[in-house]
């Protein structure tokens, strides 16, 4: 039985994370444990009680992330062997899906390491998850452009061309104002920066470039919307082998989607 309407997963996950973040920021606000303004994503889902939905919340979209860009790299995979095998390097096809696995397994670590609490943990998915999902973006961008048009059209190549020079100068403007910002800071409390505490402009730069960059990878997960209706997922061939020593029940059988009586 194959199951279509796949793309539901990338349509949930540009649902989910702003979601996500809206939520964890109304809260972290009422309760005080961050200024109204520009802070941090993580800084709004450091502290309890939101830090226990931003957790939440992002292992959900970590998952669904991952079975996205497992879904992809099936689509892409069965694309090279049937027509793309001398417009693509099998190693560019493969090496996309690492990198998306990284972004998934980057999302996942900083979702359970709260910036407060274990902050070099924090850090390390962080920039796992910006910077492979940056370069597993700029590669679908380049694998779209070689499946034009069996797959896809030159639009989305458009679209997700500017979407990925985007996450590139957003990465960039996320990561160097926020050093400088932390080399200039004199205040207490990082969570609520104010602008007597120096490094408040590249700090403001920093956040608001952050924010701007999570935006755009749910935009960039949103192009696969249209790919993914074109996609059907066949139930697995499932095989059985026996514990039991009867010669006539130790056999694999080949189940099909129904269970025989």
């Amino acid at each position: 039985m194959p199951y279509g309407k796949l793309h539901v997963i990338p349509l949930s996950l540009f649902i989910l994370i702003p979601v996500t973040f809206l939520i964890t920021y109304t809260i972290s606000v009422q309760w005080d444990h961050v200024v109204p303004g520009f802070p941090y994503i993580s800084e709004t889902g450091t502290l309890s009680p939101e830090s226990c939905i931003f957790a939440q919340f992002l292992n959900i979209a970590a998952l669904l992330l991952a079975c996205c860009v497992y879904i992809r790299h099936r689509q892409v995979s069965r694309w090279h062997f049937e027509r793309g095998s001398d417009l693509v390097d099998k190693k560019i096809v493969v090496a996309t899906a690492w990198c998306g696995a990284l972004a998934c397994f980057g999302l996942d670590i900083l979702a359970n390491f709260q910036e407060a609490r274990v902050i070099a943990a924090h850090m390390i998915g962080a920039m796992t998850c910006f910077t492979t999902g940056t370069v597993y973006f700029c590669l679908q961008t380049y694998l779209s452009h070689k499946m034009v048009p069996a797959v896809n059209g030159k639009i989305v190549v458009y679209v997700r061309a500017c979407l990925s020079a985007s996450t590139l100068i957003l990465t960039v403007a996320t990561i160097v104002p926020g050093y400088i910002s932390m080399l200039d800071f004199q205040g207490n409390d990082y969570k609520k920066w104010l602008p007597t505490d120096g490094g408040w402009g590249w700090h403001v730069a920093s956040a608001i470039s952050e924010w701007v960059l999570a935006i755009v990878y749910c935009a960039f997960l949103l192009t696969f919307v249209p790919e993914f209706r074109s996609i059907n997922f066949e139930d697995p061939v499932v095989t059985l082998i026996y514990l039991d020593k009867d010669p006539d029940i130790n056999k694999s059988y080949k189940l099909d989607s129904q269970i025989p009586e």
